[in-house]
């Protein structure tokens, strides 16, 4: 290297989607993009600690082995399915203002006690006094495990793979409008994103992928029917009304089953193009071509973010984190004080002073407790961690009825009151996917029995609607 060039910057990104993970390394020279390496495993009877050793990861991330050397910092992807997104205008306000309405509207929206969700959330420019947010929210227990899960990798980000999907788009792909509809199709789901200027405005989710839609999975023409009306259902939650100025791009490798879709999405109303990867930006290893850039679409647009070093990414991540790196330095620090002999006499110094600050604290304590106001602020809080933990976890149950392969159910209707069975209702092509998605409910270990109450067919559409009951 001569003395003039600069070190290439590179990092690592890491998904698990579609029943694989998948990692790349990338570094930016000269202003170009570089894939330095990919891998790719079946994550069936795989771990996320198994695939940071194909990678190169030492396997203990505490560990200080010397022989483990991997000098680009990973960023990793959190699979958006399991993210709620929300789309809230307010009054223009300042961040603290902002913070607190957006917890409040998080609170809201998910029917969980306050401390049981993660939110991350970005303003969009003003106008007329109002700003909108894109709230991204997620269950607590759930951000906790993937980040313990995937510790080996030493994330230094871990961020919305819908973020990085869009990212590549932007980037990597023959097409760049400020404002889109883009359709990412995986294998068992779609995920459609608003994507204004670049960042993901709104999200949501289409429990049917390409293993229903592909020709050769022999999807009849309904399928596709019933794949065009929900898109439209989602599409008009977004505030698209059909026409106008967003563009709805699919994303493509260019072969003939997506352009399949796309050919069957343009016939029944919904103007739809192809977007495919061009490699015109991007310095490769031979060999990989254009379906390699659309398989590793994901991580390569998760690499590009962590080289930019955004400010406006929606991480879900960064408080548990820091808890982690916290925890880390706090457990050096006690290695070292506990390793050094003068450390016992600052120990006793340090004892009696918070007993003697006890004593007062203690006092003064006592002091606020007899007060009126203090009372009622208390009966308030009981008052409200009642309720919190007597409020139905909806998220939950939606989980278990969606759980397994419900091809061809559409839900109707869905009552639940608690003290009272769940029921259900929806309508199946025939009667063999009503029992199907009966048998899956019963396999749920939250739910003891499941119970048809009525399977009625239905003249005018060939389905038969049915109503379903369990207790939860």
């Amino acid at each position: 290297m001569s003395k003039g060039e600069r070190t290439p910057h590179s990092v690592i990104a890491v998904t698990k989607e579609d029943g694989q993970f998948k990692a790349v390394e990338v570094r930016r020279q000269d202003g170009r993009v570089e894939i330095v390496w990919t891998r790719s495993l079946p994550a069936e009877k795989q771990t996320w600690a198994g695939f940071a050793a194909e990678c190169g990861v030492a396997l203990n991330a505490d560990r200080h082995d010397k022989t483990a050397k991997r000098s680009s910092p990973a960023v990793v992807g959190l699979d958006s399915t399991g993210v709620a997104f929300y789309r809230v205008s307010v009054p223009t306000v300042d961040g603290q203002e902002t913070a607190a309405i957006v917890k409040m509207q998080a609170e809201s929206f998910l029917p969980l006690p306050p401390d049981q969700i993660e939110v991350a959330w970005r303003t969009n420019p003003s106008h007329n006094g109002t700003m909108d947010i894109t709230i991204a929210a997620a269950r607590k227990e759930h951000i906790e495990k993937f980040a313990a899960g995937v510790k080996d990798f030493r994330p230094h980000s871990i961020l919305l793979s819908c973020e990085g999907t869009t990212k590549a788009w932007q980037n990597l792909f023959g097409d760049s409008e400020p404002q889109a509809l883009l359709v990412n199709i995986g294998a068992e789901n779609t995920q459609v994103c608003l994507v204004q200027n670049g960042l993901v405005a709104r999200a949501g989710v289409l429990d049917m992928g390409m293993s229903a839609l592909a020709p050769a999975s022999g999807a009849a023409s309904n399928v596709m029917d019933l794949f065009s009306h929900d898109l439209r259902v989602l599409l008009a939650s977004f505030g698209w009304e059909g026409t106008g100025p967003w563009p709805l791009f699919v994303l493509s490798d260019g072969s003939e089953p997506l352009g399949h879709v796309v050919d069957m999405l343009s016939a029944s109303g919904v103007s739809a193009k192809a977007s495919v990867p061009t490699l015109r930006n991007l310095k490769s290893p031979a060999g990989f071509g254009t379906k390699d850039a659309y398989d590793y679409r994901t991580p390569l647009g998760l690499a590009l973010i962590a080289l930019d070093k955004p400010s406006a990414s929606l991480n879900l991540f960064d408080r548990v984190l820091q808890e982690q790196e916290q925890q880390k330095a706090a457990t050096a620090w006690r290695s070292v004080v506990l390793a050094a002999a003068a450390a016992i006499a600052m120990l006793i110094v340090l004892l009696a002073t918070v007993y003697l600050t006890d004593l007062a604290s203690a006092r003064r304590w006592d002091a606020m407790v007899k007060q009126p106001d203090f009372q009622a602020s208390l009966q308030q809080q009981t008052l409200v961690r009642t309720v919190a933990r007597h409020r139905p976890d909806l998220l939950d149950l939606l989980t278990l009825i969606n759980a397994g392969q419900n091809e061809g159910i559409v839900l109707d209707t869905f009552h639940f009151k608690k003290g009272q069975p769940v029921s259900v209702t929806g309508q199946a092509d025939n009667t063999e996917q009503m029992w199907k998605f009966q048998a899956n409910l019963r396999e749920q270990k939250e739910i003891k029995s499941v119970d048809i109450m009525n399977a009625t067919p239905d003249a005018k559409t060939n389905k038969t609607k049915f109503t379903i009951t369990f207790p939860y």
